[in-house]
């Protein structure tokens, strides 16, 4: 008898010659050859990859590692079968080799014969050996998984098995309780205070009873526990089990036996479990269902038994779940499933064990577990579209400055001139686009909103100035008057606000109505039914709110709206990701979102903002605080430092601060923009202004090439940019010594406007 069709054999042989003859011999014989290794070290490297059943292994090997010190650390690593394939047949390799138990001793020069025969017994042997294992890990498995107490001991009375409620139970370790006596490790008392006799294996077939278990600790609590025998396949009696569990209320003994157990042994084992569980012949009907069964389905054992397992499951179980189930039936072998119990609202995982012709099913509710899961998944999706967006953002966005900083340019430069239209199309589609990037960098990790000081009516006005209105939708804006200014990140806002009117006019294909309404919500709103112990309490923070009167969203979908690509408008080409980023931009401000939808009434999305204790700080030297009008300045040109690894972003940079008469000198990599600053502070002409990239790929970038000014000159004025505005730099610029931060991408403008403010609050004056 061969095993052929399933085996995978690794070859690690040293003679080349050798291994490929064997691989040969053994490929025409059917089986899989998966590699051919001359060293232990390259067998050990690939084990993974290879996952072999069996190895032939020779005993001197190329490399430092021999045979048999490769084979035990093969074994160590995974059931493997070892063959010793060798000339080596003095009594100390035997004796070493013997310690790895190998499957057989083939000693060369051997014929083909010879090594077909010593491969069909060992691998014969190996999963005769691996189907056992597998039986007793089944057993095992089952009486692990019980929430009721499990002791199996031998003839002798020695523990040989504790499951984890048990040792909870008796305060024992379990690893520590196997080996012990019985009677020193479950140590019961009547209720007399008198010993209780643990049945001998022999009569262990008692009715459940009520005694006091004396815990290591010495506690004593009342259980209630059973004894059956446990025999092998040939019905010879191998010890006895004992199962039990807390009882509710101390009771007297109980004498009565259960009726009708004597064709299944094993339910007299788990009568008493408290978790549901059934027992199925070959044709799927309940033989036996536990009290927590029927109390799961709502019926009575009368009306349990003789039904079909897949009459009493939701009705699309038997296409999920019967040819899973129908498999391990027919090979006798376990199986786990999970499956939702829709009227209940549960999720169950079913564990099924060969049990007499059918299967025993352990039935466990795993709800918590499965939504614990669901939301590691969706932080994990997050991350990983963090990391995607990460990926590719800084090029992207050095390119889009590029584009927008040229198209800007080009526009300045003819405005006096002539007027194009396509320019200022150009300039909308770069910008659209940075706005798709945002969108993704929303979710990059390790980053928080650039803020500064503004007020979100104005940022609500301004939106809908440049907002293009769907057809047939009535467009309401509320804005309570006297809101203070509150620390955001005004693109993220209006990136989060567009995208909740979008949502709310795809709502309503055939036209309606959107409130935007943004308030300083009070307690009664913020937290309806609740009590608070101010009465004039009020919530520190903003609020705005998106209302539509449209379709409403379904009750099973309201779960997965915020979860990325989740999207009930395919047909529209939607992404889903829309609330996922509108949800991730309320958390980077210490805010939340909340949904509350009814069908057919419509859709009011909530975006609750705190206010910033530290925002009095937020852009103090940023983009919102600029000169509207150039101060009195002196003949000397100011001098910049540039360090910007692009060469295309660099040329803009320097093309538009030179074009409006500062002095500007270029460098690609930090170290060469310190060498340049010290040698200007060591002639006496030190720079007045420094920006700096924060990323340069394979060189010092401007966090370092920052620590490294800061130490020639405590005083140095710097800006940090970047096309990473998710990192954390950017957020808190004076962190790292940066007196501002300039996101790319940007217009040429704006880097005039900042340098300006900058260079003025140092005290620099220069002529328009």
């Amino acid at each position: 008898m061969t095993n052929s069709d399933r085996i995978r054999i690794l070859i690690v042989e040293n003679e080349g010659l050798v291994g490929c003859d064997m691989a040969t011999t053994l490929g025409k014989l059917g089986y899989v050859v998966v590699a051919i290794c001359a060293s232990g070290e390259e067998a050990l490297e690939r084990h993974e990859e290879f996952r072999p059943d069996l190895v032939l292994m020779d005993v001197h090997l190329a490399g430092q590692l021999d045979g048999i010190e490769t084979a035990r650390e093969l074994q160590r690593r995974s059931p493997v079968a070892i063959v010793y394939v060798t000339a080596c047949a003095d009594l100390d390799t035997v004796a070493r080799a013997r310690q790895t138990h190998p499957h057989g001793y083939l000693l060369k020069p051997f014929n083909h014969d010879e090594l077909r025969l010593a491969v069909e017994v060992a691998a014969q042997r190996h999963f005769e050996e691996t189907e056992r294992q597998r039986r007793e890990h089944s057993y095992f498995e089952a009486f692990q998984s019980l929430a009721d107490g499990v002791i199996a001991a031998d003839l002798s009375g020695g523990v040989v098995f504790m499951n984890p409620s048990a040792a909870r139970a008796t305060g024992w370790n379990a690893q520590e309780a196997v080996g012990r006596s019985l009677n020193e490790v479950f140590r019961i008392y009547q209720s007399t205070g008198e010993p209780a006799e643990i049945l001998s294996a022999e009569n262990a077939t008692q009715a459940e009873r009520t005694v006091y278990l004396t815990t290591l600790a010495g506690e004593r609590v009342p259980i209630q526990d059973r004894t059956a025998p446990l025999r092998d396949g040939q019905g010879h009696l191998t010890g006895l089990i004992i199962l039990f569990r807390a009882a509710a209320v101390p009771a007297p003994l109980e004498t009565a036996s259960i009726p009708n157990r004597s064709t299944a042994p094993l339910v007299d084992v788990v009568e008493s479990i408290s978790d549901p569980l059934f027992a199925l012949d070959a044709r799927w009907r309940v033989t036996y269902a536990n009290a927590s069964a029927l109390r799961l389905f709502d019926r009575n054992l009368q009306n349990m038994l003789g039904l079909s397992l897949w009459d009493i499951m939701p009705s699309a179980t038997r296409e999920l779940h019967h040819e899973a189930f129908a498999h391990a039936m027919l090979h006798r072998e376990t199986v786990n499933r999970e499956l939702y119990l829709d009227e209940k609202q549960l999720w169950l995982e079913l564990r099924g064990y060969p049990f007499a012709e059918g299967l025993l099913l352990l039935v466990q509710d795993v709800t918590a577990r499965r939504e614990e899961a669901e939301r590691r998944n969706r932080i994990d999706r997050l991350e990983s579209l963090g990391l995607l967006a990460r990926g590719f953002a800084h090029d992207f966005n050095n390119l889009l400055t590029v584009l927008l900083g040229n198209i800007s340019l080009a526009e300045m430069r003819l405005r006096n001139a002539i007027t194009l239209p396509e320019l200022h199309t150009a300039k909308q589609a770069t910008l659209q686009a940075q706005n798709l990037v945002q969108q993704l960098l929303t979710f990059a990790r390790g980053g928080a909103p650039i803020k500064t000081q503004l007020r979100l009516g104005d940022l609500i006005e301004t939106f809908f100035t440049h907002h293009s209105r769907a057809n047939r939708v009535e467009y309401r804006i509320e804005v309570q008057p006297g809101l203070p200014q509150i620390a955001i990140d005004g693109a993220q806002v209006r990136r989060l606000l567009s995208n909740l009117i979008r949502n709310a006019e795809q709502a309503q294909p055939d036209g309606g109505e959107i409130t935007v309404r943004c308030f300083a919500p009070d307690h009664a709103e913020m937290f309806p039914g609740e009590m608070v112990t101010d009465t004039n309490f009020q919530p520190s923070g903003l609020a705005i709110e998106v209302a539509d009167a449209g379709e409403g969203i379904q009750t099973e979908h309201l779960s997965h709206i915020f979860e990325p690509y989740f999207s009930t408008r395919k047909a529209d080409n939607a992404t889903g990701l829309g609330l996922t980023v509108c949800e991730s931009i309320a958390k980077a401000h210490g805010g939340s979102l909340t949904v509350s939808s009814e069908q057919g009434k419509g859709t009011t999305v909530r975006f609750y903002l705190p206010l910033d204790s530290d925002g009095e700080d937020a852009d103090a030297f940023g983009l919102s605080k600029v000169f509207d009008a150039p101060p009195e300045l002196n003949a000397v040109n100011p001098r910049i430092l540039v360090l910007e690894d692009d060469p295309l972003v660099r040329s803009l940079i320097v093309r538009n601060l030179t074009g409006n008469g500062f002095d500007v000198v270029e460098s690609s990599e930090g170290s060469e923009t310190v060498r340049m600053y010290q040698e200007s502070v060591t002639q006496g002409r030190a720079f007045d202004l420094v920006i700096l990239d924060l990323s340069i790929p394979n060189g010092m970038g401007g966090v370092r090439a920052m620590e490294k000014l800061r130490a020639i000159d405590p005083d140095v004025f710097a800006i940090v940019s970047s096309g990473y505005s998710d990192d954390p730099v950017m957020a808190n610029p004076g962190a790292y010594g940066f007196a501002a931060v300039l996101p790319k991408p940007y217009e040429p403008a704006d880097m005039l406007r900042l340098v300006r403010n900058i260079l003025a609050t140092r005290g620099i004056r220069r002529e328009s």
